[in-house]
């Protein structure tokens, strides 16, 4: 029998409601997958929910193993402090769960393609 595991999709988060709604996009196609027994949306912060919320959301459907999957692009502050900080925190709230924290976005060879493929989109628009 497998882990019941749970993926929290973590963004930054803006205070512009259309500019989390890009969040709740991947998060459905990730659910679309099938390959998690449940995939849920937070946020850093200026939006709701926050992590704790997914998190005790996930928990109480059962996860017993929750991916924390920082679905931002570049290192900095927040996923090597702020977000290692705040799942340290829901560790110790849930000692009997297993807390993994996947790798951010980073600098990828599929990102430069998206990114070639909008610049040409630009290019040929005008």
């Amino acid at each position: 029998m497998s882990i019941k595991t749970g993926v929290v999709v973590l963004a930054h988060g803006s205070k512009v409601r259309s500019g989390n709604e890009g969040l709740f996009k991947i998060v459905e196609m990730l659910r679309a997958m099938g390959k998690w027994d449940m995939v849920e949306a937070c946020f850093l912060q200026l939006a709701k929910p926050g992590l704790t919320e997914a998190v005790e959301d996930i928990i109480e459907k059962g996860a017993k193993r929750v991916v924390v999957m920082p679905l931002l692009l570049f290192s900095g502050n927040h996923v090597l402090k702020d977000i290692p900080e705040e799942i340290e925190k829901e560790q110790k709230k849930f000692p009997e769960v297993e807390f993994c924290y996947a790798k951010n976005i980073g600098a990828d060879e599929r990102i430069a393609q998206i990114t070639r493929e909008r610049i040409e989109e630009a290019i040929n628009h005008v």
